[in-house]
């Protein structure tokens, strides 16, 4: 069982990475509803993104080492946003 499920993740693992990039894209798109927030006043949430833009910046450094792009674009991805959101609870 566990052969042949490895070989089909090793089969498949452009198509796996393919739909986790974008998972994690739309997930870092999530803190757009927290950067409208704090742009408006409501909420001055600035935690979240700034775990985000941390979290994001060493996956990043992971994945360049490892020349792994469906790491690497998502995980700048959620430095660039997770940045953007933090900065706007302190505008």
């Amino acid at each position: 069982m566990k052969k042949d499920f490895r070989g089909y993740l090793e089969k498949n693992e452009k198509k796996i990475g393919v739909i986790a990039s974008i998972l994690t894209i739309i997930m870092f798109f999530s803190l757009i509803e927290v950067f409208i927030s704090n742009i408006n006043g409501d909420s001055n949430i600035f935690i979240q993104p700034i775990a985000t833009v941390f979290a994001g910046f060493f996956w990043s450094l992971y994945a360049y080492s490892i020349k792994d792009k469906f790491l690497l674009i998502p995980n700048i991805l959620a430095c660039i946003f997770g940045g953007i959101t933090a900065v706007s609870a302190f505008v």
